[in-house]
Formats: structure tokens, C-alpha cells, sequence
């Protein structure tokens, strides 16, 4: 391997050594196979054979998953001219762009397909709850058909926006807390427990009552609602 990076790198080429060339050596076979990337300044490992444990381990992989997703091919997508090598137990060789994606996806189908024979199915609910509080489903509404009324859409695609958020999680969801007092919404997005994204649900008004700023800035001022963080 000393030799490609001599005939390949033109700088960096100790990374080699003080990183991808310890973690080769000293790996057991089940972190194989790895994908070498070289390029004129730079190397990087992707570690096909640590996704099993990863996929095992953490949801956020599974629901990557059944979304479509697969960890190598971002990786792969910003490519430039870099040589590509499968390194396996007894060996390196180099391969095809083709031949490295078809390669990580057979790792991940086969993962994937591994963990439900053994777990069950995956979900496949990937869309986030939204869960409304301190407001009715028929004000919901009134707001919503006030927005129809101004040709506006701009509040139910903020709520079609969280609903669409990447899901992690089972126990993921977004809380919308209404004010009424002040005609504004906060918003939390939790995830196992945890407190993520919070922010507000800011009404703006309407061309007949003018723009209202409400505490709140848009760099584009528009009536209507926005969301803020």
C-alpha cells in the first residue's frame, strides 16, 4: 500500500501511516472489507465491515435505512478522480467507482436483511408525529382556512414540514404549543426524551392589518406565518 500512496499522493502522504495503515494492521477480520479512497492530497477508509454493529446498535441507521439511505454512497457522490481500493483480509485491489457502489450496497441490503430475520420488520412509519397543545382541532382549522382566505398556505406547510422532518426515532416527535394571547406557536422536537430544535410559529399579518414583526426578524419580511430558531 506505501506504493500507491507514492504513486498516487503528492502531499499528506504521512496520514497514511499515522492513521489508515495502524487501524489495517490492527484490525480483526470482521471490520473487513474497508474501501480505501486516495487522492493527490488525502486518504480516508470506509469502514463497510463496522455497519453491521452500527445497524445493530443504533436506530438511527435502521431508519436511514428503510428512508432510502445508505452511509458510503455521500462519500462516493463527491468523488474526484480519486483512486478506489477494496481491501479484504488477504489483499488490496483496485476497482470501478461501479464496483465500490454495488459493493456497499451488498453490504448494507445484506445487513439490513440480516437484522429482520433476526429482530422482525423494520418500521416503516418514517414520517414524525406532530402533537398540537393548548389548542383545539376546530381553531387549528380557523387558522388554517384565514391563511385560504389570502391565497396563503404558509401554516399547514409549516406543519407539513415538521411532519416531514428526518426521522431517527420511535419515540421522536414534534410538540406545537399555541399562544393565544399573543396569536403564536413554540415548537420543540423531541427525541428520546431529549430536547432538540425549539423555536416559534410567528404570525406576521396581513396586507389589510400591515406587517407585523411580532419579536421576531425575517430577512424577506412576508405576511402570514414563519417559523423561527
Amino acid at each position: 500500500m506505501s506504493n500507491i500512496v507514492a504513486d498516487v499522493m503528492t502531499s499528506f502522504q504521512s496520514d497514511f501511516e499515522n492513521f489508515d495503515r495502524p487501524y489495517i494492521e490492527n484490525a480483526y477480520n470482521s471490520k473487513f472489507p474497508m474501501i480505501w479512497i486516495v487522492g493527490k492530497s488525502y486518504t480516508y477508509l470506509l469502514h463497510l465491515g463496522e455497519y453491521e454493529e452500527n445497524f445493530r446498535e443504533n436506530e438511527v441507521a435502521r431508519y436511514a435505512y428503510v428512508q432510502g439511505g445508505n452511509p458510503f454512497f455521500s462519500f462516493l457522490d463527491a468523488l474526484g478522480g480519486d483512486h478506489l481500493f477494496l481491501i479484504e483480509p488477504d489483499g488490496v485491489r483496485e476497482i470501478t467507482e461501479k464496483q465500490v457502489r454495488e459493493v456497499c450496497r451488498d453490504i448494507v441490503t445484506s445487513v439490513a436483511e440480516k437484522w429482520m430475520k433476526e429482530n422482525g420488520p423494520l418500521p416503516t412509519r418514517v414520517q414524525v408525529p406532530v402533537k398540537f397543545f393548548n389548542i383545539t382541532l376546530s381553531k387549528v382549522k380557523e387558522l388554517i382556512r384565514e391563511c385560504e382566505a389570502h391565497n396563503d398556505n404558509s401554516l399547514i406547510e409549516i406543519f407539513r414540514r415538521f411532519h416531514n422532518y428526518r426521522r431517527v426515532a420511535i419515540d421522536q416527535y414534534i410538540q406545537i404549543s399555541y399562544n393565544p394571547g399573543y396569536n403564536e406557536f413554540t415548537f420543540c422536537e423531541y427525541t428520546n426524551g431529549k430536547q432538540g430544535l425549539v423555536g416559534g410559529i410567528i404570525f406576521h399579518g396581513w396586507p389589510e392589518t400591515g406587517y407585523m414583526v411580532n419579536g421576531s426578524y425575517q430577512m424577506e419580511p412576508t405576511y402570514g406565518w414563519s417559523s423561527h430558531t
